[in-house]
Formats: C-alpha cells, structure tokens, sequence
C-alpha cells in the first residue's frame, strides 16, 4: 500500500506506471460489462440484427491496437521492397 508519504518519494516512471495500470484496470472492467452486454444481446437479440463481435457493440480504448496489426502478405510485401 502506498503511503502519503511515499508518493512524494516516488519517481515519474513509478507515478507513469501506476497511472497506467489503473487506466489499464478500468478498461478490464469495461470489456468484462461489455462481453456481458453481448453475451445478453447475442441471446436475446434479433440474430439477424445483432453484432457479431463484442467490438462491434461498443468500442473501447484499447480495440484500436488490434486494428493496427500488419497481416502477412502486407509484411511480405515490405520485405520484398527492401531486397
């Protein structure tokens, strides 16, 4: 536990990294809330009109990363360009 004294005692990296961990906690909480939502709409939803992804029924801060990822071909097209 950290004590009122100590946060003066921190250093920036430690105050980045516990702030980040918090943020990091608080969207745990809200992808667990949203798997819940789907999971509720995927059963009693209209099947033709439901989301197929949890992602596609609300999006969060971190879903973006998971767009940016490069797919095969794309990174055997860089290779190929740099030989």
């Amino acid at each position: 536990m950290l004590l009122p004294n100590d946060f003066y005692a921190m250093s920036p990296r430690h105050l980045s990294l516990m702030l980040k961990g918090h943020q990091d906690k608080k969207v745990d909480t809200y992808k667990q809330t949203r798997l819940l939502m789907f999971t509720m709409v995927r059963l009693m939803g209209d099947p033709k009109t439901a989301p197929k992804t949890p992602e596609q029924l609300w999006e969060l801060p971190g879903d973006e990363e998971n767009a940016n990822v490069m797919s095969d071909d794309e990174i055997k097209e860089i290779f190929k360009r740099l030989s």
